[in-house]
């Protein structure tokens, strides 16, 4: 049997992606997931309930009956070097001067694009998912700055993406108008 040897760069778009993977939000990992299987889901619940034990099966089995039938809205999630996050509301490109806070340090930035959901913030600073942070900015069209709470849904080099934490009433309308807007 002859063995070969696999060429350099065989398995570095598989490490890669594998990487990438790994590093999104467990939700978006399941919207990629739909997506990949595309018509096919059936199928591979039906693979993955075969493979289970038949204990396994009744937990499923007991769970499925009793969750109500919901239409949940399509969103996509793309891992392409240029575009890291899930966009799951319109974005409007944008340079706004942002300071932030994650855990009692300070920072200054920009914020290139904004959505009612959240935002992208352009650093070099290497910062975690998950993390909670406080941001602070004036949209153009209002001059009292807002403070907004929110979370690092990811990050890369170029900078993170922050998902908002509740917004208020005042907050959300203003996004809204504001991401709204025709330039």
């Amino acid at each position: 049997m002859i063995v070969t040897e696999p060429s350099p760069g065989e398995f570095s778009i598989t490490a890669r992606l594998f990487n990438r993977i790994g590093e999104m939000p467990h939700d978006q990992q399941l919207i990629l997931l739909k997506q990949l299987v595309a018509d096919k889901v059936a199928k591979c619940l039906y693979k993955r309930i075969v493979d289970m034990t038949e204990e396994q099966q009744i937990i499923l089995l007991e769970q499925v009956e009793q969750s109500p039938q919901v239409a949940l809205p399509v969103r996509t999630v793309s891992i392409e070097e240029s575009e890291a996050s899930m966009r799951e509301n319109p974005r409007k490109p944008c340079l706004i001067n942002a300071n932030y806070s994650i855990q009692d340090r300070d920072f200054k930035s920009y914020i290139l694009d904004i959505s009612i959901g959240g935002v992208f913030i352009e650093t070099d600073a290497k910062l975690p998912a998950g993390r909670e942070l406080l941001l602070n900015f004036s949209l153009p069209s209002q001059p009292k700055p807002f403070t907004f709470g929110g979370k690092i849904a990811w990050s890369s080099a170029k900078g993170f993406g922050v998902k908002f934490n509740k917004l208020s009433g005042l907050q959300g309308d203003a996004l809204k108008s504001f991401v709204n807007q025709k330039d």
